[in-house]
Protein backbone atom coordinates (compact mmCIF):
# COMPACT_ATOMS: atom_id res chain seq x y z
CA UNK A 1 0.00 0.00 0.00
CA UNK A 2 1.44 3.62 -0.83
CA UNK A 3 2.14 5.82 2.11
CA UNK A 4 -0.30 8.12 0.85
CA UNK A 5 -3.17 5.50 1.56
CA UNK A 6 -5.53 3.48 -0.94
CA UNK A 7 -4.65 5.11 -4.25
CA UNK A 8 -5.73 4.33 -7.49
CA UNK A 9 -2.60 3.66 -10.18
CA UNK A 10 -0.61 7.57 -10.34
CA UNK A 11 -0.98 7.65 -14.04
CA UNK A 12 -0.85 10.90 -15.82
CA UNK A 13 -4.84 10.76 -16.08
CA UNK A 14 -4.84 10.68 -12.10
CA UNK A 15 -2.08 13.35 -11.97
CA UNK A 16 -4.05 15.64 -14.17
CA UNK A 17 -7.61 15.04 -12.27
CA UNK A 18 -5.91 15.99 -8.74
CA UNK A 19 -4.21 18.67 -10.19
CA UNK A 20 -7.35 19.97 -11.59
CA UNK A 21 -9.51 19.04 -7.84
CA UNK A 22 -6.75 20.92 -5.98
CA UNK A 23 -7.11 23.88 -7.84
CA UNK A 24 -10.87 24.03 -7.86
CA UNK A 25 -11.00 23.38 -4.51
CA UNK A 26 -9.00 26.25 -3.73
CA UNK A 27 -11.12 28.61 -6.51
CA UNK A 28 -14.11 27.83 -4.01
CA UNK A 29 -12.84 28.90 -1.09
CA UNK A 30 -12.34 31.96 -2.55
CA UNK A 31 -15.48 32.26 -4.46
CA UNK A 32 -18.50 33.60 -3.47
CA UNK A 33 -22.06 32.34 -4.56
CA UNK A 34 -23.23 32.15 -7.97
CA UNK A 35 -24.17 35.52 -10.24
CA UNK A 36 -27.33 35.05 -10.62
CA UNK A 37 -27.96 34.15 -6.75
CA UNK A 38 -26.56 37.67 -6.27
CA UNK A 39 -28.75 39.85 -8.37
CA UNK A 40 -31.81 37.60 -7.41
CA UNK A 41 -30.86 39.02 -3.57
CA UNK A 42 -30.41 42.31 -4.46
CA UNK A 43 -33.65 42.53 -5.84
CA UNK A 44 -35.76 40.78 -4.14
CA UNK A 45 -34.30 41.75 -0.14
CA UNK A 46 -37.69 44.04 0.56
CA UNK A 47 -39.82 41.16 -0.27
CA UNK A 48 -37.97 38.56 1.88
CA UNK A 49 -38.68 39.53 5.78
CA UNK A 50 -42.22 39.63 4.49
CA UNK A 51 -42.39 35.97 2.90
CA UNK A 52 -40.86 34.54 5.63
CA UNK A 53 -43.84 34.73 7.99
CA UNK A 54 -46.26 33.02 5.37
CA UNK A 55 -43.27 30.30 5.11
CA UNK A 56 -42.22 29.77 9.01
CA UNK A 57 -38.76 28.22 9.85
CA UNK A 58 -40.82 25.15 11.35
CA UNK A 59 -42.23 23.95 8.15
CA UNK A 60 -39.11 24.64 6.39
CA UNK A 61 -37.37 22.63 9.06
CA UNK A 62 -39.52 19.72 9.03
CA UNK A 63 -38.98 19.57 5.13
CA UNK A 64 -35.24 19.52 5.32
CA UNK A 65 -35.26 16.86 7.81
CA UNK A 66 -37.53 14.77 5.33
CA UNK A 67 -36.07 15.68 2.29
CA UNK A 68 -32.46 14.31 3.35
CA UNK A 69 -34.04 11.01 4.64
CA UNK A 70 -36.41 10.76 1.58
CA UNK A 71 -33.20 11.78 -1.32
CA UNK A 72 -31.39 8.37 -0.19
CA UNK A 73 -34.50 6.36 -1.09
CA UNK A 74 -34.15 7.91 -4.58
CA UNK A 75 -30.26 7.23 -5.82
CA UNK A 76 -29.53 4.53 -7.72
CA UNK A 77 -26.49 2.85 -7.22
CA UNK A 78 -22.93 4.06 -8.43
CA UNK A 79 -21.61 2.82 -11.65
CA UNK A 80 -18.02 4.21 -11.25
CA UNK A 81 -15.29 3.25 -9.12
CA UNK A 82 -15.10 5.73 -6.52
CA UNK A 83 -10.91 5.42 -6.22
CA UNK A 84 -11.26 7.30 -10.12
CA UNK A 85 -11.43 11.03 -8.91
CA UNK A 86 -12.14 11.52 -12.45
CA UNK A 87 -14.76 9.44 -12.62
CA UNK A 88 -16.25 11.04 -9.50
CA UNK A 89 -15.86 14.86 -11.00
CA UNK A 90 -17.21 13.83 -13.76
CA UNK A 91 -20.53 12.20 -12.19
CA UNK A 92 -20.65 15.09 -9.50
CA UNK A 93 -20.74 17.43 -12.47
CA UNK A 94 -23.62 15.29 -13.84
CA UNK A 95 -25.45 15.66 -10.62
CA UNK A 96 -25.10 19.49 -11.07
CA UNK A 97 -26.47 19.79 -14.26
CA UNK A 98 -29.04 17.01 -13.41
CA UNK A 99 -30.31 19.15 -10.49
CA UNK A 100 -29.95 22.73 -12.30
CA UNK A 101 -32.11 21.92 -15.50
CA UNK A 102 -34.73 19.99 -12.73
CA UNK A 103 -34.51 23.07 -10.64
CA UNK A 104 -35.22 25.62 -13.40
CA UNK A 105 -38.03 23.32 -14.66
CA UNK A 106 -39.79 23.13 -11.44
CA UNK A 107 -39.29 26.71 -11.31
CA UNK A 108 -40.54 27.86 -14.33
CA UNK A 109 -43.66 25.73 -13.54
CA UNK A 110 -43.92 27.45 -10.23
CA UNK A 111 -43.71 30.89 -11.50
CA UNK A 112 -46.94 30.78 -13.92
CA UNK A 113 -48.86 30.94 -10.31
CA UNK A 114 -47.18 33.66 -9.09
CA UNK A 115 -46.87 33.52 -4.86
CA UNK A 116 -49.12 30.05 -4.53
CA UNK A 117 -46.61 28.33 -7.26
CA UNK A 118 -43.57 29.71 -4.72
CA UNK A 119 -44.96 27.85 -1.96
CA UNK A 120 -45.35 25.15 -3.08
CA UNK A 121 -42.35 25.14 -5.33
CA UNK A 122 -40.06 25.79 -1.91
CA UNK A 123 -40.34 21.69 -0.29
CA UNK A 124 -39.56 20.91 -4.01
CA UNK A 125 -36.85 23.07 -4.02
CA UNK A 126 -35.46 22.04 -0.65
CA UNK A 127 -36.03 18.15 -2.08
CA UNK A 128 -34.25 18.32 -4.97
CA UNK A 129 -31.23 20.37 -3.17
CA UNK A 130 -31.05 17.28 -0.83
CA UNK A 131 -30.86 14.85 -3.81
CA UNK A 132 -27.96 16.87 -4.47
CA UNK A 133 -26.16 16.62 -1.60
CA UNK A 134 -26.96 12.98 -1.34
CA UNK A 135 -26.08 12.17 -4.98
CA UNK A 136 -22.63 14.25 -5.15
CA UNK A 137 -21.77 12.26 -1.61
CA UNK A 138 -22.35 9.35 -3.44
CA UNK A 139 -20.23 10.29 -6.39
CA UNK A 140 -17.54 10.36 -4.01
CA UNK A 141 -17.95 7.34 -2.09
CA UNK A 142 -19.70 8.78 0.38
CA UNK A 143 -23.07 6.87 1.53
CA UNK A 144 -23.38 6.47 5.02
CA UNK A 145 -26.83 7.27 6.77
CA UNK A 146 -25.21 7.82 10.15
CA UNK A 147 -26.24 10.94 12.07
CA UNK A 148 -22.55 12.31 11.57
CA UNK A 149 -23.36 11.78 7.96
CA UNK A 150 -26.83 13.97 8.52
CA UNK A 151 -24.91 16.69 10.02
CA UNK A 152 -22.37 16.64 7.40
CA UNK A 153 -24.56 17.00 4.44
CA UNK A 154 -26.72 19.72 6.77
CA UNK A 155 -23.26 21.55 6.86
CA UNK A 156 -22.66 21.33 3.12
CA UNK A 157 -26.60 22.80 2.74
CA UNK A 158 -25.64 25.63 4.64
CA UNK A 159 -22.60 26.65 3.32
CA UNK A 160 -24.28 26.77 0.15
CA UNK A 161 -26.62 29.48 1.24
CA UNK A 162 -24.45 31.66 3.56
CA UNK A 163 -24.29 35.38 2.58
CA UNK A 164 -21.42 37.65 3.28
CA UNK A 165 -17.36 36.85 3.45
CA UNK A 166 -17.44 36.85 7.37
CA UNK A 167 -20.42 34.11 6.92
CA UNK A 168 -19.12 32.13 4.19
CA UNK A 169 -15.64 31.69 5.82
CA UNK A 170 -17.08 30.74 9.36
CA UNK A 171 -19.52 28.09 7.43
CA UNK A 172 -16.38 26.75 5.04
CA UNK A 173 -14.43 26.16 8.54
CA UNK A 174 -17.16 23.85 10.15
CA UNK A 175 -17.43 21.69 6.88
CA UNK A 176 -13.49 21.46 6.70
CA UNK A 177 -13.29 20.79 10.33
CA UNK A 178 -15.56 17.86 10.59
CA UNK A 179 -14.58 16.78 7.02
CA UNK A 180 -11.14 16.55 9.26
CA UNK A 181 -12.98 14.87 12.41
CA UNK A 182 -14.72 11.98 10.48
CA UNK A 183 -11.57 10.49 9.31
CA UNK A 184 -10.93 9.80 13.05
CA UNK A 185 -12.82 6.81 14.23
CA UNK A 186 -13.37 7.93 18.21
CA UNK A 187 -15.20 10.93 16.77
CA UNK A 188 -17.39 9.05 14.69
CA UNK A 189 -18.55 6.95 17.01
CA UNK A 190 -18.99 9.62 19.92
CA UNK A 191 -21.31 11.51 16.72
CA UNK A 192 -23.12 7.88 16.05
CA UNK A 193 -23.73 7.73 19.74
CA UNK A 194 -25.00 10.61 20.54
CA UNK A 195 -25.60 13.28 17.96
CA UNK A 196 -29.52 13.73 18.23
CA UNK A 197 -28.59 17.38 19.97
CA UNK A 198 -26.25 17.86 17.38
CA UNK A 199 -28.21 17.16 14.49
CA UNK A 200 -31.20 19.32 15.68
CA UNK A 201 -29.15 21.96 16.78
CA UNK A 202 -27.90 21.90 12.81
CA UNK A 203 -31.59 21.35 11.37
CA UNK A 204 -32.77 24.53 13.36
CA UNK A 205 -30.03 26.29 12.01
CA UNK A 206 -29.59 25.46 8.50
CA UNK A 207 -33.80 25.61 8.27
CA UNK A 208 -33.27 29.46 9.06
CA UNK A 209 -30.42 30.31 6.70
CA UNK A 210 -32.06 28.01 3.92
CA UNK A 211 -35.53 29.96 4.47
CA UNK A 212 -33.85 33.05 4.38
CA UNK A 213 -32.05 32.41 0.72
CA UNK A 214 -34.74 30.93 -0.63
CA UNK A 215 -36.65 33.48 -0.19
CA UNK A 216 -34.72 36.42 -0.69
CA UNK A 217 -33.88 34.42 -4.29
CA UNK A 218 -37.28 33.59 -4.73
CA UNK A 219 -39.61 36.49 -3.44
CA UNK A 220 -39.28 37.60 -7.36
CA UNK A 221 -41.84 34.37 -8.12
CA UNK A 222 -44.93 36.35 -6.54
CA UNK A 223 -45.69 38.42 -10.11
CA UNK A 224 -47.86 35.52 -11.69
CA UNK A 225 -46.48 34.55 -15.82
CA UNK A 226 -43.67 37.66 -14.87
CA UNK A 227 -41.99 35.08 -12.12
CA UNK A 228 -41.67 31.75 -14.60
CA UNK A 229 -38.34 33.29 -15.94
CA UNK A 230 -37.08 34.64 -13.00
CA UNK A 231 -38.41 31.29 -11.19
CA UNK A 232 -36.36 29.12 -14.03
CA UNK A 233 -33.20 31.23 -13.70
CA UNK A 234 -33.08 31.42 -9.63
CA UNK A 235 -33.91 27.44 -9.12
CA UNK A 236 -30.88 26.89 -11.33
CA UNK A 237 -28.63 28.93 -9.96
CA UNK A 238 -29.62 27.74 -6.28
CA UNK A 239 -29.25 23.91 -6.93
CA UNK A 240 -25.99 25.41 -8.65
CA UNK A 241 -24.45 26.68 -5.74
CA UNK A 242 -25.47 23.30 -3.88
CA UNK A 243 -23.64 21.19 -6.25
CA UNK A 244 -20.61 23.46 -5.93
CA UNK A 245 -21.14 22.83 -2.00
CA UNK A 246 -21.51 19.39 -2.03
CA UNK A 247 -18.52 19.00 -4.65
CA UNK A 248 -16.17 21.04 -2.47
CA UNK A 249 -16.90 19.29 0.69
CA UNK A 250 -17.69 15.43 -0.56
CA UNK A 251 -14.22 15.90 -2.58
CA UNK A 252 -12.32 17.15 0.52
CA UNK A 253 -13.19 14.28 2.41
CA UNK A 254 -12.13 12.03 -1.02
CA UNK A 255 -8.52 14.01 -1.07
CA UNK A 256 -8.18 13.50 3.15
CA UNK A 257 -9.32 10.12 3.39
CA UNK A 258 -6.19 9.11 1.06
CA UNK A 259 -4.04 11.58 2.51
CA UNK A 260 -3.67 14.18 -0.57
CA UNK A 261 -4.89 16.92 1.61
CA UNK A 262 -4.84 18.26 4.57
CA UNK A 263 -8.27 19.92 6.42
CA UNK A 264 -7.93 23.84 6.02
CA UNK A 265 -7.90 25.25 9.56
CA UNK A 266 -11.01 25.87 10.64
CA UNK A 267 -12.25 29.43 12.10
CA UNK A 268 -12.47 29.96 15.77
CA UNK A 269 -16.26 29.47 16.93
CA UNK A 270 -18.44 26.69 17.01
CA UNK A 271 -18.10 23.77 15.03
CA UNK A 272 -21.83 22.56 14.36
Amino acid sequence: MSEKGDLPDRDRRFEAALTAALAEQEKYEKKRYSRMGRGAEKATAPLGGLLRRVVPSGVLRRALALADRGAGLTLPAASHHTDDLAACDATALRVQGWAAGSGAASGGAAGWFGGLGMTLDIPATISLAARTVRATGQAYGFEGEGEEELVFRLMVLELATVRGLEGRKESLGKVNQLAKELQAPEVRYVLEKGADWVVDKVIDRVARGLGTDLLKRKAAQVVPLAGAAIGAGVNASFQTDVARAARYGFRLRWLMHRRLLPAPEAEAGEKA
